[in-house]
C-alpha cells in the first residue's frame, strides 16, 4: 500500500525534463522576437548623432551583404530616431534583401508617414509589394516615384514592369475563368440534335436512323451489330 502511495505521489509530480520544457516554452511566450520591441531613446542627450553612427554601421553591413546585422543596426538607431525615414527605408530595403516583405511594407509606410516626399520609401515599397505579386500597389507607389523624380529611369522601368504584369495579371484571370469555368455553364444540351434526319453517321440498319427504342435497343445485344459498323467505329 506505501509503495502504491509513493507511486501516486510521484506521477503528479513533474520531472526535472517537463518543468524545464515549460519554462522555456513560457520564456519563449514571453520574450519578443528580435526588432519586434523599440524603446523610445529620442530623449536622450546625443541620440540624433548615436543614430547616425548606428545607421552608418547599418549601411556598411547591407553593402557587405549581411543583411541580418545591418537590419539589427538600424533597429538600434530608430530606438534614437523612431521616425527617421532614411532609417525606416533603409531597414526596409534590408528586408526587402532577406524577403521579409511584409515588415517591408511596414517601414516604407513608417518612412512615407515621417516624410511624404521622400521617394526612396514609395520606391522600397513598390518593390516589395511587386515581389508579393501586388502588382496595382506596386504600380501605385511607382508612380508616385516618378512623380517625385520625374527623371529617375529606374523608376520609370520599374512603373512599365508594373504595368505590363497588371495586364498579364488581367489576361491569365480570364484566360482561367474561361477554362475552370464549369461544363454547365458552357455546354447546352438541348443544342444537339437527335432527330434520324440529321444524323450521317454510321448504322446498322439498312433504312437508316430509326426513333424506335426498342429496334435500337436490340441492335446492341450480343451478335446484333454488323461488322461493318464495328469496323466504323474503329
Amino acid at each position: 500500500m506505501a509503495s502504491e502511495e509513493s507511486s501516486q505521489a510521484s506521477s503528479s509530480i513533474p520531472s526535472a525534463a517537463d518543468t524545464s520544457i515549460d519554462d522555456s516554452l513560457a520564456q519563449m511566450e514571453e520574450e519578443p522576437l528580435p526588432f519586434d520591441v523599440v524603446t523610445d531613446r529620442s530623449s536622450e542627450p546625443g541620440a540624433e548623432e548615436k543614430a547616425m553612427a548606428l545607421k552608418d554601421k547599418g549601411n556598411e553591413q547591407l553593402l557587405k551583404g549581411h543583411y541580418l546585422e545591418a537590419i539589427g543596426f538600424y533597429s538600434d538607431a530608430l530606438e534614437y530616431a523612431p521616425t527617421n525615414a532614411i532609417i525606416l527605408s533603409n531597414r526596409a530595403q534590408a528586408y526587402i534583401k532577406v524577403e521579409n516583405y511584409g515588415l517591408a511594407i511596414n517601414d516604407a509606410t513608417a518612412a512615407m508617414e515621417a516624410d511624404p516626399a521622400y521617394a526612396k520609401a514609395y520606391y522600397r515599397r513598390g518593390s516589395a509589394q511587386f515581389a508579393l505579386t501586388h502588382y496595382k500597389d506596386a504600380r501605385k507607389d511607382f508612380r508616385k516615384v516618378c512623380q517625385l523624380k520625374p527623371k529617375d529611369r529606374d523608376a520609370r522601368a520599374k512603373l512599365q514592369a508594373c504595368e505590363k504584369a497588371v495586364k498579364e495579371a488581367a489576361f491569365l484571370k480570364a484566360i482561367e475563368s474561361e477554362m475552370t469555368a464549369p461544363l454547365s455553364a458552357t455546354y447546352d444540351p438541348n443544342a444537339i440534335s437527335l432527330s434520324p434526319e440529321s444524323y450521317d453517321g454510321p448504322n446498322p440498319l439498312p433504312q437508316g436512323p430509326t426513333d424506335d427504342f426498342e429496334v435500337e435497343a436490340s441492335m446492341f445485344e450480343p451478335g446484333n451489330l454488323p461488322r461493318e459498323f464495328v469496323l466504323v467505329r474503329l
